[in-house]
């Protein structure tokens, strides 16, 4: 045998000795659409198209994998000196491609399955990430701690979400008080949160009832369903940008809502940071921790756990 076969012998040997390693490194997840996407190895690089994946990713610590983000992704603000990509409708592949990411992160309702498809054919793992609930919020978390080698760190997250709402239920009566959340204000079309959105069940964290829990997901109402519910609470995620009456102002404003409980006794809640309350991650907890404290007041306040 001569030395040149010998020497490729001992190389395909070599090769046949490491397949069992790179193997047990893939990694492999179902995203939320039901798709099996595997990784040779944990991402690197990703672009995360919505702020809540982006939060997921910081919460996990690892940020510095993140090479480009969503245009509406501002949380924390460290993320936002990173290449900024278009996101819905407006999605540009070659933009993303440009970034070289080896994941996208995105949600299946802004992007189309072309984009899907041309991402996927330069390479590029697609992840559909597409939270509803609380419990689509654990999936999304543990979902991307797979993909980065980040069980343990996701598990930790997921439990410091899940001692804060224990903590919270575990202090509040229920005293079949009701709450309407108003996720688009009036000039934009009446907006709320029916049931199995994770507002609805950030009211029952906190003993409350969701006014509206008779539709479901997000639906459009009209003034007059909810004046005719005259909820206890009402509860808006509209963020003030300087100019006009604040939020709560214009609510408690409103022609015809005089007479309900919640404009009466001046029980309209908008939280300092309405994001926290608005999108599908780890920062529900403190949004749970700021409503619970504005309904019970600051006498019983609990922080977040951990």
């Amino acid at each position: 045998m001569s030395k040149k076969i010998v020497s490729l012998f001992l190389a395909a040997l070599m090769l046949i000795g490491c397949l069992p390693a790179l193997a047990d490194e893939a990694i492999t997840v179902t995203d939320m659409h039901g798709r099996e996407i595997t990784l040779t190895e944990p991402a690197t690089r990703i672009v995360a198209m919505q702020p809540s994946d982006c939060e997921i990713l910081c919460a996990i610590g690892c940020e510095d994998a993140l090479v480009g983000i969503g245009q509406y992704c501002d949380y924390p603000a460290s993320i936002t000196s990173l290449p900024v990509v278009h996101s819905g409708a407006e999605t540009n592949v070659e933009e993303i491609l440009a970034l070289q990411p080896q994941v996208v992160l995105m949600n299946d309702m802004t992007q189309s399955e072309e984009q899907v498809k041309q991402l996927e054919e330069n390479g590029v793992k697609v992840v559909v990430s597409s939270a509803t609930d609380i419990e689509g919020v654990y999936y999304a978390i543990r979902m991307i701690g797979a993909l980065m080698d980040k069980s343990e760190e996701a598990e930790s997250v997921v439990a410091d979400m899940q001692d804060t709402f224990a903590d919270i239920q575990s202090k509040v009566t229920d005293e079949g008080k009701t709450v309407y959340f108003e996720v688009s204000p009036l000039q934009y079309g009446l907006w709320t949160a029916g049931k199995g959105t994770f507002m609805d069940e950030l009211a029952t964290i906190c003993g409350l009832k969701n006014a509206f829990d008779d539709v479901n997901g997000w639906a459009e109402v009209s003034e007059e369903q909810v004046i005719a519910r005259d909820p206890d609470y009402i509860v808006t995620i509209t963020m003030y940008f300087g100019e006009g009456p604040l939020p709560v102002d214009e609510i408690l404003g409103r022609e015809g809502w005089q007479d309900m409980k919640a404009v009466k006794n001046a029980q309209v809640f908008n939280a300092s940071d309405s994001n926290a309350l608005s999108r599908p991650g780890p920062r529900l907890k403190d949004a749970a921790v700021e409503l619970y404290n504005f309904i019970y007041g600051a006498e019983e306040e609990v922080e977040p756990a951990a």
